[in-house]
């Protein structure tokens, strides 16, 4: 992933909502990078409106 910033920070989300590590791994690929990355965003998004 290109941007520490956002990798960093997708790490956080991963952590938070307890998603499994192997996502964080995934992060190191650039080809999943992206996907897991707009993945854990969508579901942030979804916790939020559930809560």
């Amino acid at each position: 992933m290109a941007d520490q910033k956002r990798k960093i920070e997708t790490i956080r989300v991963i952590e938070k909502l307890q998603l499994s590590n192997t996502l964080t791994i995934g992060l190191e690929d650039a080809k999943q990078a992206e996907a897991i990355a707009e993945a854990v965003s969508s579901l942030q998004g979804l916790v939020e409106q559930w809560n």
